[in-house]
């Protein structure tokens, strides 16, 4: 449903108490046919201090997984909605999705509106004007009203969209009339086609024309939502939603960061900013084609050049141009004022020659140190305090860095070329840095791309709003180069360069994992996906272009031969809880390092403990508990096996806030 809260006119005072009656109203909501969350409204008359005002509560439970990561999300809205003159006044709402939590209130007081957000202690204040509506999430007695008893086909509202803190314009159009049978109920309905002006964001809605109820809402993201029976509750299951995120393609590239052109045809229809074909041509990136009511269908052509710092501005920066005020400043999600995050990026960026060189150091530490992980931190100070997030949360953290040291940043979003599923479009954000002269530079920490971004990306706009989504409908690559020229070129060149590990490797379960030259470079193949790596550092560790939280290490015969290629992958688990006690004879040392570590992809817990003269962790997978070395220069503890390793992640303040496990899968060369 909607997460907006509504205000009624005052001529709709009795419409609004008389048509919904007290009760409670449960929705199923299915994606793809699975019932994957559901919505309960409940209706209430009730008095507070003499007054009597009408309670609407809604609930709302998803359970959804993307890209190996499982989460649940709730929302609690209410609203105290005044019958007498059918305007709330309050509404709060709750969104809770683990360790990412976000809270807004709204007061109205005649003809201005107080919303404030638990993210910051800011109070926001939109003035009413006349026939402005606030929706709430239930029963739109506007659209009765002119839809159906006024006879009109297509009406526009001035609607407060509480999430945005704004008054936008929504065209609300009659398409059609139903009769559902729902919840084993009877209803007759008005099918609606509604759009936001601003965001672009469309939804469906059917509602009932005597209370005003949306009874079943077809969703931007592929959901359905209909009025069901309370039973729904129990049907709910954990539903993939890749698919929503993630847009296969016709062409497998490996060199990922190596792509320098790209032409690409598409389909596709995003929401959270009104788009317009100048707004898709932009430097790095043309398009032709049309642009209709957000449906984007034509031809991008990607050519995004790699800034090599000329005429950087000086650091510390000096901008007095009011156009980049808006980047400099924090704001709800980007707090740059932060105390933390300044002295953070202060120490990261000191002694940098110029700008350029500050903004790629930040950006190759938060690549470095922030882990992707779906839902994402939300806030650029939630996120450095997890140390994990998918790419919007990566991209707002390196805005709120440089905004800290006064170099002016904003986030973008669009698709990016992915290796998923042999070659897919994924939704993305990264970041712009202004460079004076040179304009803004996009960068990609999320994709280990801290000075540039690859030609697979494709930009729709500057990030405005939560409801942002890309929604792809079709993505065909018509034409790409690999750096200079060709891949295939690049793999004859390379081939006797990297003839020593070229070949098939056996794993566990009777996998085989090639190991094969693409675009220029060594490669491994897992199951169909192309996984790039960088060529070996001084320690022999070939690292992955993609995350460096993925390596390889070959092991060689006497004679120099390559018998084994050793995949290692870093997990991090955050830290869960300290231990209900510390059992006597626990070295001081190693105190703040025990408690459980949270790994939510299994929804296992993994305990660190004393035990038997040594640290140890007590594994949910693993019979009984396995005993670690201790840390070498690195800081990592090699297990009695010889098979794993474990490290921490510490803040800034020393202690222990996530365990990193080292897991390493030894594969024989054939």
């Amino acid at each position: 449903m909607f997460f907006a809260c509504v205000l009624i006119p005052m001529f709709l005072a009795s419409a609004l108490s008389a048509q919904v009656e007290p009760g409670t109203y449960v929705f199923g909501i299915e994606y793809e046919g699975t019932v994957c969350g559901y919505a309960e409204f409940t209706v209430s008359n009730v008095e507070k201090d003499g007054v009597p005002y009408t309670l609407l509560k809604h609930e709302v439970l998803l359970m959804r997984a993307a890209l190996g990561s499982e989460f649940t999300t709730t929302l609690d809205l209410t609203y105290q909605i005044d019958p007498q003159s059918g305007q709330f006044t309050y509404h709060d709402s709750l969104i809770d999705s683990g360790e990412v939590k976000m809270g807004s209130k709204v007061v109205v007081e005649g003809n201005e509106v107080f919303l404030s957000s638990t993210l910051d202690d800011k109070e926001t204040v939109v003035e009413l004007s006349k026939g402005v509506i606030l929706e709430n999430t239930l029963f739109f007695p506007h659209i009765v009203r002119d839809l159906v008893a006024g006879g009109m086909e297509k009406v526009t509202y001035d609607i407060l969209e509480v999430r945005e803190w704004e008054i936008q314009k929504t065209t609300c159009t009659k398409v059609g009339a139903e009769t559902l049978e729902l919840a084993g109920r009877t209803f007759d309905t008005i099918i609606v086609d509604r759009m936001s002006l601003a965001t672009g964001i469309k939804v469906k809605v059917w509602v009932d024309v005597k209370t005003g109820i949306v009874v079943q809402a077809n969703l931007p993201n592929g959901m359905v939502s209909r009025l069901a029976d309370p039973s729904v509750k129990k049907k709910v299951q954990l539903v993939n939603v890749d698919s929503t995120i993630l847009t296969k393609t016709n062409v497998k590239i490996a060199d990922i960061h190596g792509i320098t052109y790209m032409e690409v045809k598409a389909v596709m229809e995003p929401s959270g900013l009104r788009i317009t074909p100048e707004g898709l041509n932009v430097p790095g990136q043309r398009f032709e084609g049309t642009v209709k009511e957000n449906l984007i269908e034509g031809v991008f052509e990607i050519e995004h050049p790699h800034y090599d710092g000329k005429g950087a501005p000086p650091f510390p920066p000096s901008f007095e141009d009011e156009t980049l005020k808006e980047f400099l400043e924090p704001e709800e999600f980007i707090e740059s004022d932060d105390p933390m995050l300044v002295k953070k990026a202060r120490k990261i960026a000191d002694g940098s020659k110029d700008s350029w060189e500050a903004a790629v150091r930040l950006s190759q530490w938060v690549a470095e140190n922030i882990a992707y992980e779906i839902p994402g931190g939300m806030t650029a100070r939630n996120t450095y305090d997890l140390r994990k997030g998918e790419c919007g949360a990566h991209s707002i953290l390196l805005a709120g860095f440089c905004r800290a040291m006064g170099i002016p940043a904003r986030v973008v979003w669009g698709c990016m070329y992915v290796p998923n599923m042999g070659g897919a479009f994924g939704q993305h954000a990264w970041t712009e840095i202004w460079m004076g002269e040179a304009g803004w530079i996009p960068v990609d920490s999320t994709a280990f791309e801290a000075g540039f971004v690859d030609s697979g990306h494709i930009r729709i706009g500057i990030y405005e709003s939560m409801t942002t989504a890309i929604n792809t409908k079709s993505m065909e690559i018509l034409n790409h180069r690999i750096g200079a020229g060709p891949g295939v070129g690049a793999d004859t060149a390379a081939a006797e360069k990297y003839e020593a590990y070229v070949g098939d490797y056996f794993a566990e379960g009777n996998l085989t994992i090639p190991a094969l030259v693409r675009n220029g470079g060594l490669c491994i193949d897992v199951r169909g996906q192309i996984i790039p790596m960088k060529d070996p550092d001084e320690k022999g560790k070939w690292i992955c272009k993609l995350t460096s939280r993925l390596y390889l290490v070959f092991a060689t015969n006497e004679e120099g031969a390559v018998t084994e290629m050793r995949i290692h992958e870093i997990i991090q688990m955050n830290r869960k809880s300290d231990p209900e006690e510390i059992p006597e004879g626990v070295p001081a040392e190693i105190i703040p390092f025990l408690g459980s570590y949270l790994l939510p992809q299994a929804k296992a817990e993994f305990t660190v403990l004393w035990d038997d003269g040594r640290m140890a962790v007590d594994n949910p997978f693993e019979e009984g508990v396995v005993h670690f070395d201790p840390p070498d220069e690195e800081g990592w503890r090699l297990d009695e096996h010889g098979r794993h390793s474990i490290s921490f992640q510490m803040d800034d303040n020393g202690k222990p806030i996530a365990l990193l496990l080292n897991t390493a899968n030894t594969c024989t060369r054939k």
